[in-house]
Formats: C-alpha cells, structure tokens, sequence
C-alpha cells in the first residue's frame, strides 16, 4: 500500500485524519483476516480515505450488493422510460422487448433468489 496517496486527505492539526461524521469515535477492536485488511486498504487508498471511514460508511449505508444492483437496475428502467415518454414521436406505453424481458427476468432473480443465479445455497 502507498502511504503518499493520502497525502491530500483532509487531515486535522495534528495530521490525523478529520472526523467525517459528527458524532465522537471510540477506539475499538476487530479480527481482520490479511485479505480483508488489505482489501480496506486498496479500497481507502482509491477513495483517498481512511480504513475506519470505510467501515463506518458501510455500516451506516446498510446496503447489500442485492440493494445497490436493484437500485441501478430500477434507475436505468426508470431513465429508459422517461426517454421514452420525452419523445413526442412515440406516444402510448413503454414497449418492451426481448432484451427488456431478459433485464427484468434478472431484476426478479435478484429481488428474489440472487444465489440462483450463482447456484449456491442461500446464507442468513
């Protein structure tokens, strides 16, 4: 890992990184597998953050994988349909066509059973 990419992060008086949320942080401490310490790391360096705002982002977010593919699937239906509706040549409903009918056959599979299309068994 590159140290000098954090040389532009917003860091206070005493060179540490600022605070990105109101409320006071407490130390904690957690086990980290290498990988998932290395992978914090990348990600903080291509964000030019830190390892702890990652974490307190993701746990303040709450969205699965599940809830933000869903989230790009339903923005692009909806773009596609307002571009639509913004052409005053076409008039009527949104047609759909085949590809249309695979991309909500994949938004259904992952609104209802994502391991399917993965073929592996569902985790709680």
């Amino acid at each position: 890992m590159n140290n000098n990419i954090f040389r532009d992060a917003v860091r206070d008086d005493n060179g540490k990184f600022s605070v990105a949320y109101d409320a006071p942080k407490t130390l904690r401490s957690i086990r980290l597998t290498d990988t998932a310490w290395q992978s914090l790391g990348e990600l903080a360096d291509t964000l030019n953050t830190s390892r702890t705002d990652i974490i307190e982002q993701w746990a303040r977010d709450k969205e699965t994988p599940q809830e933000i593919i869903l989230k790009a699937i339903n923005q692009f239906i909806e773009d596609k349909r307002q571009e639509y509706g913004s052409n005053p040549a076409q008039k009527g409903e949104f047609k759909y066509s085949r590809s249309w009918d695979y991309l909500l056959q994949f938004k259904s599979l992952i609104e209802n059973a994502p391991w399917e299309l993965l073929e592996e068994n569902q985790e709680l």
